[in-house]
């Protein structure tokens, strides 16, 4: 079997003075997947994925980044495997144009021109920013920012990515966009750990779940079965991925996929329209 691109083996991580925020921690993330963390607030979502690319180290236990050691490799070997974009852009911006700022990444690299030019247009153009390549980052909208740390991510192009609340500042189009990338990456085998409390999202782009809490991971598996959990769910009746809730609401098997919602639904209403047309006649 092949290495996971991501593994953490019985991870414990605090901050200084405070108890423990991951204890015991064991996960895997393999070559095509695209998996999502959810969990409330503070569960230690972030932090999971800053300990995934290094840029903390584990209290106890290990965590392998592409076959390294987040703890012993050095950053610029732990670049070339894996990528993050921050929940807020802003933090992550630091050139004064938008194509410099795809370029950082892939030049520091010590890549050739050539070689940083071409992995510059191409990620500007697969998200709708070459139009803007000659503009300041702090120029464009939220949602092109966002797009902007996504641009930088796939100048980087490595086989992990860990994207945090990465659909936050999207509108319509923009979302539209980054799902259609987002399944051009699965299929190519990208590895893609994220964070989202969009769970309809979640439950159309991501076929595994992890569900963080007490310190560990309480549930993995498909949307379906862990987004259900009352944990997750609070007091908003919205917070379940609206197709599959209301799938369950009129007795049709879940499905996040609008299509075949539809077909199930009509053969339910056939179905009650046959039935009720024989009580009729009896």
């Amino acid at each position: 079997m092949a290495e996971p691109v991501l593994s953490f083996e019985q991870v414990g991580y605090g901050w200084d003075g405070a108890p423990p925020l991951l204890a015991s921690l064991s996960l895997t993330v393999a070559a095509g997947e695209c998996v999502a963390l959810v969990g409330a607030n503070g569960a230690g979502k972030s932090t999971l994925l800053r300990l995934a690319c290094g840029l903390l180290a584990p209290s106890d236990g290990r965590v392998s980044a592409g076959g390294l050691d987040t703890r012993l490799a050095r950053p610029s070997a732990l670049a070339r495997v894996a990528g993050m974009m921050f929940q807020e852009a802003e933090r992550q911006l630091c050139c004064g144009r938008v194509r410099d700022e795809v370029a950082f990444a892939p030049r520091l690299g010590g890549l050739s021109a050539t070689e940083v030019k071409r992995r510059t247009a191409r990620a500007l153009e697969a998200t709708a920013l070459a139009s803007h390549a000659d503009a300041h980052p702090f120029d464009l909208n939220a949602g092109e920012r966002r797009l902007l740390t996504l641009a930088a991510l796939i100048a980087q192009d490595v086989p992990l990515m860990l994207l945090d609340e990465p659909t936050r500042d999207f509108d319509a189009v923009q979302l539209a966009l980054f799902e259609a990338w987002l399944a051009r990456e699965k299929s190519a085998g990208r590895a893609i750990l994220l964070i989202s409390h969009d769970y309809d999202f979640v439950a159309r782009n991501c076929p595994r779940v992890l569900h963080l809490a007490g310190g560990g991971v309480i549930a993995d598996g498909p949307p379906e079965q862990v987004l259900h959990d009352p944990a997750l769910q609070g007091d908003s009746p919205g917070a379940a991925p609206t197709l599959p809730a209301l799938c369950r609401a009129i007795g049709l098997p879940p499905t996040t996929d609008a299509a075949c919602f539809d077909a199930a639904w009509r053969v339910a209403c056939e179905r009650r329209a046959a039935l009720s047309k024989s009580r009729g006649e009896a």
